[in-house]
């Protein structure tokens, strides 16, 4: 007996609750749990479902990749190096999505491309916007791997 197919509009549907449970969890739970398992248990499908939208890991965390960007970027002001350091520790201060976001990220985003990326947004002399970048990690270090100090 075969299965029967399933439409597409069905399986797109899947497609994207597959992306926004894992993102969600990438989030909230961070990538360690970012398991096809795990996954499944979220969307209420089979490990084999989520296996069959994405082959390899790799696929999903292609998918992910921009969502997660966007997010970090939206939070931020690239108009000089002040503002993007002002608006990063405003950020981290005030904005859960942001923290969990860049402490999770750096398994879907290579540290140098996102450093790069980011530096390269930024208006102004490129030093400076280095210089600003480098602060705000280390803040960010600080405040949210250190939350007594």
């Amino acid at each position: 007996m075969t299965m029967p197919r399933v439409s597409q509009a069905v399986a797109k549907k899947t497609h994207q609750n597959i992306i926004d449970a894992s993102f969600k969890i990438l989030l909230l739970e961070g990538y360690e749990h970012l398991t096809y398992t795990h996954i499944a248990e979220k969307t209420g499908v089979s490990r084999s479902c989520v296996n069959g939208h994405f082959k390899k890991k790799e696929e999903l965390l292609d998918e992910l990749k921009p969502k997660a960007v966007e997010h970090i970027i939206q939070a931020l002001e690239f108009s000089s190096p002040e503002a993007f350091y002002l608006s990063w520790v405003n950020a981290v201060n005030e904005d859960r999505m942001f923290r969990n976001l860049i402490q999770n990220v750096g398994e879907i985003i290579c540290s140098a491309e996102g450093r790069m990326s980011l530096t390269n947004r930024i208006s102004g002399d490129s030093k400076e916007a280095e210089k600003a970048l480098y602060m705000a990690i280390g803040y960010a270090v600080v405040h949210i791997s250190c939350p007594i100090c």
